[in-house]
C-alpha cells in the first residue's frame, strides 16, 4: 500500500469515529518498499521546518504590523461605531417565536464582524442572574459568588474563578451540574474540595479583538464573548451562530439535523434551519479579510482556553500551532469553504480522540461548507504532484486537467489546502490516527451483540447476573416530575441509567442465588456524566461516589463527592448502595470509551469492583462544544480531565485502568471472548475467584480474526461510499452531539 493510500485510508477512517463511541492505542503507518526513501522524508521534513520558520517570521512581522495599525478599544473613536442592526434576534431554543432582541454594532476596520454589548450577552447566558456594573469604563461582572472584570484599556477579561462562573458549590463548576441533581446530591458524609484556584486573564489583543467602552457599557466582538464567558460556562444551551443579522442555537439545530430521519437536506428545509441559512451572509461567496481573521482568531481563542490536550499535543498557543503546520493561510482565507479542510483534519486527524469531531459542516455563507470525496481526492492529487509531494509519494503520473474532478477547488485555495495537509501530516509523523483501532472495536462489538439482548438488559448464569447497557443516560433536566413524585417505570429505563439500574436491582431481589453482578460496558461508548455517577452509586456500600479531575484552565485539582439515593427513600444514608450484598465486576473492551472508560477506572480506584474483559479504550476529558464564525459545530476534548493525583502528579484515566482478569491476553483471542454471553462471563468470574489472572483458550482461537476485524471495518467504510465527507463524518457523531455535558 503506497503512502497516498495509507493517508486516504486514514482520512476515511477518522470519519467513522464517534465522540462517544470508540477508543484505542496509537497505530503508525510505515513507508513501503519502493516508495519514499528515508532520506527523502528527512529532506521534506527539513524543508517543511524551514518553511515553517519562514512562515512564523512572516506571521510575526505581519502581527507586529497589524498590532501597530490596529486600534485598541480605547482608541476607537465613537464615529467609527455604528448600529448595524437594531433588531437582531437571539434564538436560544429551536422556536422562531421565542427570541431576545439585541442591537448588533459594526466598527470601522472590522467589516462584517458583529459587535454586541457585554451586558446583553451576559444577561442572556446567565438568564439575567449576572450583575454587571461599569466604573471608569471597566465592567465588573458578579455571578455565582465569583467576579469577572472586563478592561477596555488593557483589552482583557479577568476571571476570578472560571469554574465558579459556571456554577457554585463545594467544587465550583462540578462535572455533575446542578440541574442534574435529584436522586444525585452533594455528599454530606464526605467533603468535596479543590486546590487553590488562581485568577485567569484573557488578553484579547493576542486575538485582534478590541474591547470598546460605549454608552456606559462595553462592546466586544460576539465570539470574543462566546469563546470566553460562553466557554467557561461549559453548556450547549447558548452555542450560537451569527448569520449576518441574527443569532441561532446552531448546536441544537445541527444536532437535530444529524438525527433527522428525512436526511440532512430535508432538515435544512425546516423553518428554523431555513432561517439559519437564509441570512445576509447566505448571499456572500466571499468574506471580508477582517471577518476571515476574526474567524481564525476566534478559533484560537476558544481552543487556547478550553482544549484539554494542549500539553499532549505540544501546543503553547493555537496561533503558533496553526502557523507551524502551514494552516494559517487556509484558516484566514476569504473563501468561507477553505477553512473546512483544516478544521476537518484538525478535529478528525490532529486531535485524534473520539471526543473530537466535526458535527455540523454547513456554512451560513453561500459558499459550500463541506468537502466531497472528489474535492479531497483532487487536493490529495495536488499534494502528490507538488514538489514536496513528489519526494514524499514518489513519481506518479500527473492527473491531466481534463480528467480532474468537475468540482475541483480553485487553484489558490488548493495550494493553501496542500500546504495545510502536508503541514499536518508532517506534524503527526504521517501516522494513521489513533482512532482507527477504536473504530474497528466499535464495529466489531456491534457485530457481536446478539439481537435478543438489545441496547440494554440483564442475563443470568448460575450465581452470576450480567447487566449490559450501551450508553450513559440521564433525563433529570427534562423530566416533568422527579422519581419522588412519579415512581420509576420500565419506560424510564430507556432514558435514565438510574431508572434502568433501579429496576435491575429490584429484579435481582427476586434471585436469592445471585452472588456476583457483572456490569458489562464492552459495547458502551460513553454519554452523560450524571449517568456515570448514578451507576457508581449502586456499586457502593453507602451510596457515596467520588470523582476526581483536573481543571486544565486553572490547574485546580478537584475531589467531588456525591450521594445517590439508590433506594429512593428520600434519605441520603448508608442504606443506599449494594456493595455489601454483591461482588461486583465490570467488563470492558477497547470500545469502552469516555464514561465507559471512567466507570471501570473509578470503580477500581475506589475499590468498588474488579475489572475483567480487556483494557478500556480511553477518553479522559469532558466534551467541549465549538462553533466557528461560519456556523460549523464540533465537539472537542474540554478543560475538565478525569484522573487522580499520584505521587504529587496528576495522572489522567486515559490508560490507567489495569485488568484484574484479562479475557483477551492477545489480539488473536478477540473472537474467543464471550463478550455478551452470560455463561462465558460467569466462567471468567469464577476463574478469577479461583486465583487466575488471564484466560486461556483451546483450539484455533485466532482463526480468521483479521478477516473478521477487517470485515467490520470495511462494512463501515461501505456505509459512507458515495456520501460527502462532511455529512458522513457529522452523521457518525450525531449521538455524541445529542449528549449535553457528556464525558
Amino acid at each position: 500500500m503506497n503512502l497516498k493510500k495509507v493517508i486516504s485510508l486514514g482520512l476515511t477512517l477518522v470519519m467513522l469515529s464517534t465522540c462517544a463511541g470508540c477508543g484505542g492505542a496509537a497505530a503508525s503507518s510505515s513507508l513501503p518498499a519502493g516508495g519514499t526513501t528515508k532520506e527523502a522524508v528527512q529532506e521534506a521534513e527539513a524543508a517543511a521546518g524551514e518553511a515553517a520558520e519562514e512562515a512564523q517570521a512572516d506571521a510575526a512581522s505581519e502581527t507586529e504590523a497589524e498590532a501597530a495599525g490596529a486600534a485598541a478599544g480605547a482608541e476607537i473613536a465613537a464615529s467609527d461605531i455604528s448600529v448595524k442592526w437594531e433588531d437582531s434576534r437571539v434564538y436560544s431554543g429551536t422556536g422562531l417565536g421565542n427570541y431576545i432582541p439585541i442591537v448588533t454594532y459594526e466598527v470601522k476596520g472590522y467589516e462584517d464582524v458583529p459587535f454586541i454589548k457585554a451586558s446583553d450577552y451576559l444577561n442572556i447566558i446567565t438568564k439575567g442572574r449576572a450583575r454587571c456594573s461599569v466604573d471608569g469604563g471597566v465592567m465588573t461582572v458578579l455571578h455565582n459568588g465569583t467576579k469577572s472584570v472586563i478592561d477596555p484599556d488593557a483589552d482583557t477579561i479577568m476571571f476570578e474563578d472560571p469554574a465558579g462562573f459556571r456554577a457554585p458549590g463545594d467544587v465550583k463548576g462540578a462535572i455533575v451540574e446542578q440541574d442534574e441533581f435529584d436522586v444525585i446530591t452533594w455528599s454530606t458524609k464526605n467533603k468535596s474540595g479543590e486546590t487553590e484556584v488562581s485568577p485567569y486573564t484573557v488578553d484579547l489583543k493576542n486575538y485582534h479583538m478590541p474591547v470598546i467602552a460605549y454608552e456606559d457599557d462595553l462592546l466586544l466582538p460576539f465570539l470574543a464573548l462566546q469563546n470566553t464567558f460562553g466557554a467557561v460556562q461549559f453548556s450547549d444551551e447558548y452555542k450560537l451562530a451569527y448569520n449576518g443579522k441574527d443569532y441561532f442555537n446552531i448546536y441544537k439545530a445541527q444536532s437535530f439535523a444529524l438525527e433527522y430521519k428525512g436526511g440532512l437536506e430535508a432538515a435544512k428545509a425546516t423553518p428554523y434551519l431555513k432561517a439559519v441559512y437564509s441570512g445576509p451572509f447566505s448571499e456572500k461567496d466571499q468574506t471580508t479579510q477582517a471577518y476571515a481573521d476574526y474567524g481564525y482568531y476566534s478559533i484560537c481563542l476558544l481552543l487556547d482556553l478550553a482544549f484539554g490536550h494542549k500539553s499532549e499535543k505540544n501546543i503553547t498557543t493555537f496561533d503558533e500551532y496553526f502557523t507551524r503546520m502551514n494552516c494559517k493561510d487556509v484558516l484566514t482565507s476569504t473563501d468561507p469553504s477553505a477553512a473546512m479542510t483544516a478544521e476537518f483534519l484538525l478535529f478528525y486527524y490532529m486531535f485524534d480522540s473520539s471526543h473530537d469531531a466535526l458535527l455540523g459542516t454547513s456554512s451560513v455563507f453561500k459558499a459550500p461548507g463541506y468537502m466531497t470525496q472528489e474535492t479531497v481526492g483532487s487536493v490529495l492529487d495536488d499534494v502528490k504532484n507538488s514538489e514536496e509531494g513528489q519526494e514524499l509519494f514518489g513519481e506518479e503520473k500527473e492527473v491531466p486537467a481534463e480528467e480532474a474532478p468537475a468540482d475541483e477547488v480553485p487553484a489558490d485555495q488548493s495550494e493553501m489546502q496542500q500546504s495545510a495537509i502536508l503541514g499536518m501530516l508532517m506534524e503527526k509523523g504521517f501516522n494513521i490516527p489513533e482512532t482507527a483501532p477504536q473504530m474497528i472495536w466499535m464495529y466489531y462489538m456491534a457485530s457481536r451483540m446478539p439481537k435478543e439482548i438489545g441496547r440494554q438488559g440483564i442475563q443470568y448464569s448460575g450465581d452470576t447476573a450480567v447487566i449490559h447497557f450501551n450508553s450513559f443516560k440521564d433525563d433529570t433536566p427534562d423530566r416533568k416530575n422527579s422519581y419522588y413524585l412519579e415512581p420509576v417505570t420500565e419506560e424510564d429505563s430507556e432514558t435514565s441509567n438510574f431508572a434502568f439500574f433501579y429496576n435491575c436491582f429490584k429484579e435481582l431481589e427476586e434471585h436469592d442465588e445471585i452472588k456476583n453482578v457483572v456490569i458489562n460496558v464492552a459495547g458502551n461508548g460513553g454519554g452523560a456524566a450524571a449517568g456515570l455517577v448514578s451507576v457508581l452509586g449502586f456499586l457502593t456500600e453507602d451510596g457515596e461516589v467520588k470523582l476526581t479531575n483536573l481543571d486544565t484552565l486553572t490547574g485546580s485539582y478537584r475531589e467531588e463527592y456525591y450521594h445517590v439515593d439508590t433506594n429512593l427513600d428520600g434519605i441520603a444514608d448508608d442504606e443506599d448502595g449494594f456493595g455489601e450484598k454483591y461482588d461486583f465486576y465490570i467488563m470492558s473492551s477497547g470500545n469502552s470509551y469516555s464514561c465507559g472508560n471512567a466507570l471501570p477506572y473509578f470503580a477500581q480506584k475506589n475499590g468498588l469492583a474488579k475489572i475483567i474483559g480487556s483494557k478500556p479504550g480511553g477518553g479522559d476529558c469532558c466534551v467541549g462544544s465549538f462553533v466557528d464564525a461560519y456556523g460549523r459545530t464540533a465537539a472537542f476534548s474540554g478543560m475538565l480531565k478525569l484522573g487522580t493525583m499520584q505521587n504529587g502528579e496528576f495522572v489522567s484515566n486515559e490508560k490507567d485502568t489495569t485488568m484484574d482478569y484479562d479475557m483477551m491476553p492477545t489480539l488473536f483471542d478477540v473472537t474467543s471472548v464471550p463478550w455478551f454471553e452470560a455463561d462465558g462471563i460467569a466462567e471468567a468470574v469464577h476463574n478469577y475467584q479461583n486465583g487466575e489472572t488471564a484466560a486461556e483458550y483451546s483450539g484455533e482461537q485466532g482463526e480468521n480474526v483479521l478477516t473478521a476485524l477487517m470485515e467490520m471495518l470495511f462494512n463501515g467504510l461501505a456505509a459512507i461510499e458515495g456520501a460527502d465527507f462532511g455529512e458522513a463524518a457529522a452523521g457518525a457523531t450525531a449521538e455524541a452531539a445529542a449528549v449535553e455535558g457528556g464525558n
